[in-house]
């Protein structure tokens, strides 16, 4: 996918391989002159940005995305060790930036919060929601209620199926579940253990996310875990009402009434409420999803991303002094 976008891709083949890694890496980097280096995730943040100084590639970035739950003292002395001859940090969010600057003692200055955008024009309410339902074979006169994730048991979704044991036998709803992953087994057990498996339908790995979101009435966040979190923005930018807990990461884009329904983490009486407001209030669906779509058009396109980006970009380069023709 990333090469028919129009991007190269080298694969080196060092899975691991830490100085067969930067060695090639920094090869690559000297024969093409490479200005900029911008490293995401440990290891192979590690690897480029090790490679990089060894290349003198002029401007070197750390990518922070995450929030984790445990601190890795090895993994944090190598990111003090490397922070001098660092450049500058992005992070994704707020409170992604503030554990990293608490854990790796990063100076304050060198910490860039440049949150992820999302395609407005990839993403988008449906004319009308029912034809977006009846092209992917959905019942166009049920609602849909549902969530697209990583299946992990740290996205929640348990907390979510406690509210379809309670709202099932109410309401005629599709309840569906988008997505794969490492722990979809404990996830479908969740879903057995409350004898909800058959309400619930799980597409599994799917490459029409847009056009699925385009036909979800409500959508479902009950995450536990997030940097700062790329599936909600989608289904905000779709015009989906939103119900999501209050993980920090969450709250950087979802406001209490104004663009969603937050609540508070584990608490699935609250979720099971909130999602039954919304079925019954469908003006109040309507309105939470319109303010969602105008929120992320005025502040989380991938435009607003570029220019941020791109900016920064800038001026590392010119306080670097490096020029290109």
């Amino acid at each position: 996918e990333i090469e028919q976008a129009g991007f190269e891709v080298i694969v080196l083949g060092y899975k691991r391989q830490m100085w067969k890694s930067v060695s090639a890496l920094s090869h690559i980097m000297r024969e093409r002159q490479i200005d900029i280096v911008h490293a995401s995730s440990y290891h192979p943040s590690l690897y480029a940005r090790l490679a990089a100084i060894i290349a003198r590639v002029p401007v070197i970035l750390g990518y922070e995305h995450v929030i984790y739950n445990n601190k890795r003292m090895p993994r944090v002395i190598f990111n003090r060790l490397l922070a001098p001859f660092t450049d500058g940090f992005t992070a994704v969010g707020e409170q992604v930036a503030n554990q990293v600057l608490e854990w790796n003692q990063y100076p304050r200055e060198k910490m860039h919060v440049v949150h992820n955008g999302v395609d407005i024009s990839r993403y988008q309410p449906a004319k009308l929601r029912i034809d977006a339902k009846e092209k992917l074979g959905f019942d166009p006169q049920k609602i849909i209620v549902g969530v697209v994730s990583r299946l992990d048991p740290e996205k929640g979704h348990r907390f979510l199926f406690d509210a379809i044991v309670k709202l099932s036998p109410k309401y005629d709803v599709q309840w569906i579940v988008v997505g794969t992953g490492r722990g979809a087994d404990k996830v479908y057990q969740e879903a057995r253990d409350r004898g909800i498996e058959k309400k619930v339908e799980f597409l599994g790995l799917r490459r029409d996310v847009p056009e699925l979101l385009a036909a979800f009435d409500i959508y479902v966040f009950p995450t536990l875990q997030e940097g700062f979190p790329n599936s909600l923005l989608e289904a905000m930018a779709s015009g989906c009402a939103v119900v999501a807990s209050d993980f920090p990461g969450n709250l950087e884009v979802a406001i209490d009434q104004r663009n969603a329904l937050i609540v508070p983490m584990r608490d699935s009486k609250r979720l099971t409420q909130c999602i039954e407001q919304l079925l019954q209030q469908p003006e109040l669906a309507k309105h939470l999803g319109e303010q969602a779509r105008h929120d992320i058009v005025e502040n989380f396109s991938l435009q607003a991303y570029a220019g941020k980006m791109s900016g920064l970009y800038e001026q590392l380069c010119e306080k670097k002094g490096v020029v290109r023709e």
